[in-house]
């Protein structure tokens, strides 16, 4: 078994996509981009906030700034709460506690937000290390947010020594996107993705994913 688990956020412990979607349409309508059909940004859902600007939209670095703001005029007074744990995760954290695990949040999102989320959720009590990025952009790659969540843990260096490996082993990313098991990856260790989240058709096969699990129920199967 596993000792060490890292979950996601969004998608993963909870369905945030309505309060995520409605923050993205009113911040791009500050820009005059309408969108008809909000669904259709759910594969926005993951990467962090600046990269989908950029990526999707063309924004420049300085249009970033001002539609990040917009996004969280919204998200801050209503977005966030437009949110909901998915059924079943209150039990396997429940599960993986009483086992001896340790836990951690490791997420893209800004740790400010994370931690809110948790406590209004009632779940933060189970978490040793709630991992996100900072609220100006920095450090919110997987990869990054994941390190520091293995920093707080106690695994400070990653140097793949044999010993290191060992440690290693015993960790695990829990996610829903390809950033969560490339992320896992590029820092060496396990990655489980879950597709009751925001992933596309076979993306988690694609980033390699170890194990990949249709419910709550069976992640539990797998982990403990």
């Amino acid at each position: 078994m596993k000792k060490y688990f890292l979950f996601d956020l969004d998608g993963t412990l909870t369905d945030s996509k309505e309060g995520i979607l409605n923050s993205l349409v009113f911040s791009l309508g500050s820009f005059g981009i309408e969108v008809p059909d909000k669904y259709e940004l759910t594969k926005l859902l993951g990467p962090p906030l600046h990269v989908s600007f950029k990526e999707y939209f063309g924004f420049s670095d300085e249009a970033v700034v001002d539609a990040v703001a917009k996004y969280r005029e919204y998200f801050n007074d209503k977005g966030i709460f437009e949110n909901k744990l998915y059924d079943g995760i209150v039990e396997i954290l429940d599960e993986l506690k009483n086992n001896g695990a340790t836990l951690a949040i490791s997420t893209s999102k800004p740790t400010h937000y994370a931690e809110i989320i948790a406590r209004h959720f009632n779940i933060s009590h189970y978490f040793d290390v709630i991992s996100g990025a900072e609220m100006d952009g920095s450090n919110s790659s997987k990869k990054e947010v994941i390190s520091i969540a293995l920093s707080k843990l106690g695994f400070k260096n990653l140097i793949q020594t044999e010993k290191d490996e060992l440690k290693l082993r015993k960790i695990v990313m829990i996610g829903d996107r390809e950033h969560d098991i490339i992320g896992a990856r590029q820092v060496g260790i396990d990655g489980i993705g879950v597709t009751w989240g925001y992933s596309g058709g076979g993306e988690l096969e694609a980033a390699g994913a170890d194990h990949i699990v249709n419910s709550p129920k069976e992640l539990c199967g797998v982990i403990i």
